[in-house]
C-alpha cells in the first residue's frame, strides 16, 4: 500500500470524514469489544475457580482411595477382622441410639408447641370475650342515655308546642335551644353508639396472631426431657460397657480401638445384637424417664434466664456399670455426663 493511500484510510477515521451511521458502527463495535473482555476475564476466573475445586476433589478422591485400600487391608487380617465388625456395630449403635433421641425429642417438641399454641389462642380467645363484653357494656350505657336524652327532646318538644301567644316568644326561643342541645347530645350518644359498634365488629374479626415460638421455659422443659432420655439410654446399654464403647467410636479410628481375643469379641457381638434388636422393638419405660425427667429438671441451673440448656455440671452424673470392660478410658469411671461427652449426639437434638 503507497503512502497516499495510507494518508487516505487515516484521513477517513477523522470525525469530519466520516458520516454519523459509520460513527455508530465504531462505538457499537468498540463497546462490543470492551464487553466481550469483561465476559471472557469472568469465564477466565470461573475457569481457575473450577481447576482448583477439581484439583481438591481429585485430593478428596485419592485419600479416600488410600482410606478405602486401607480399610480393605485392615478388614481382611484373620487377626482384626472381629474387631473391625465390633467397631462398626458399635457405630450402628450409636446411630441407632442417636436416631432414637433425636426422634423423642422431635417429639416432645412438637407437643410442647401445640400445648403452648393452644394456650396462646386461649388467651387470645379470652381476651377478645373481656374486650367484646366490655364494649358491650359501653354500648348498653350509651343507648340507655341516647334513650334518656330522646325521651327529654320529645317532652321539650311538647313543651315548646304549649308555649302559644307572642307572650311566650323568649320562653320558645330558650326552650328551643335548649332542644338543640339535646339533639346534639342525642346525636354525640349515636355516634358513640355506631363507633362501639365497629369497634367490636373489629375485634371480632382480628386474627388470632402468629406463633412466636416456643417459650424459654418449654425449650428448658423439652431439653431437660432430652438430656433424661440421653441418661435413659446410657443406662440402658450400660451392661458390657456398650454405651461407652460405642461412644469411643466417635473419636477414635477402626485402627485404634482393640477388643480382645476373638471369643471375647464374638461375646460383645451378640450383646450388641441383642440390644439393637431390643432396642428396635421396644416401647420406652415412662416411669423410668418420668423419675429421670425430675431429677434432671429439679437439679438443673442454668447460666442466665435467657439460656435453654443446663450447665452442664448440674445434670448430674451416671454411675459406671461394676461389669465395664478393663480396656475402656479410665477417665469414664467416675461417672458419665451426657453433654460433656455429647452421648447420643444429643447437642443436636437439643433447642438453643
Amino acid at each position: 500500500m503507497s503512502i497516499t493511500e495510507r494518508i487516505g484510510n487515516l484521513r477517513q477515521l477523522l470525525p469530519g470524514t466520516r458520516k454519523p451511521d459509520e460513527d455508530e458502527r465504531l462505538l457499537q463495535l468498540f463497546w462490543n469489544r470492551a464487553e466481550l473482555k469483561k465476559e471472557f476475564a469472568g469465564l477466565q476466573d470461573e475457569r481457575y475457580s473450577l481447576l482448583d475445586k477439581l484439583k481438591k476433589q481429585e485430593g478428596n478422591m485419592q485419600r479416600l482411595q488410600e482410606h478405602m485400600e486401607q480399610l480393605q487391608d485392615h478388614l481382611g487380617d484373620p487377626a482384626l477382622g472381629g474387631q473391625s465388625l465390633v467397631y462398626f456395630q458399635l457405630r450402628r449403635l450409636w446411630k441407632a441410639g442417636s436416631l432414637k433421641l433425636t426422634q423423642f425429642a422431635l417429639l416432645l417438641r412438637t407437643q410442647q408447641e401445640e400445648r403452648e399454641r393452644r394456650r396462646q389462642l386461649i388467651e387470645f380467645d379470652q381476651q377478645k370475650r373481656r374486650a367484646s363484653a366490655e364494649i358491650e357494656a359501653r354500648v348498653e350505657d350509651a343507648r340507655a342515655a341516647a334513650q334518656v336524652l330522646d325521651s327529654e327532646a320529645r317532652h321539650m318538644e311538647q313543651g315548646i308546642a304549649a308555649l302559644r301567644g307572642f307572650w311566650n316568644y323568649f320562653r320558645r326561643r330558650r326552650a328551643a335551644d335548649e332542644l338543640s342541645r339535646k339533639r346534639l347530645e342525642w346525636d354525640v350518644a349515636m355516634t358513640v353508639i355506631t363507633d362501639l359498634g365497629d369497634e367490636a365488629a373489629r375485634i371480632e374479626s382480628e386474627p388470632a396472631p402468629a406463633f412466636p415460638g416456643i417459650s424459654i421455659d418449654g425449650r428448658r422443659v423439652v431439653n431437660t426431657a432430652t438430656i433424661a432420655y440421653a441418661q435413659y439410654l446410657v443406662g440402658r446399654f450400660s451392661s458390657g460397657g456398650l454405651a461407652m464403647r460405642a461412644r469411643e467410636t466417635t473419636a477414635k479410628r477402626v485402627y485404634d480401638v482393640h477388643y480382645g481375643s476373638r471369643e471375647e469379641c464374638g461375646k460383645l457381638m451378640g450383646a450388641l445384637a441383642q440390644s439393637l434388636a431390643a432396642l428396635a422393638q421396644e416401647q420406652d419405660n415412662l416411669s423410668i424417664l418420668k423419675e429421670l425427667t425430675d431429677r434432671v429438671r429439679t437439679s438443673a441451673s442454668y447460666r442466665s434466664d435467657a439460656d435453654t440448656i443446663p450447665l452442664t455440671d448440674s445434670i448430674g452424673l451416671l454411675p459406671v456399670s461394676s461389669a465395664f470392660v478393663s480396656d475402656l478410658d479410665a477417665a469414664g469411671r467416675s461417672g458419665i455426663n451426657v453433654l460433656v461427652d455429647d452421648y447420643w449426639d444429643v447437642y443436636q437434638a437439643l433447642i438453643q
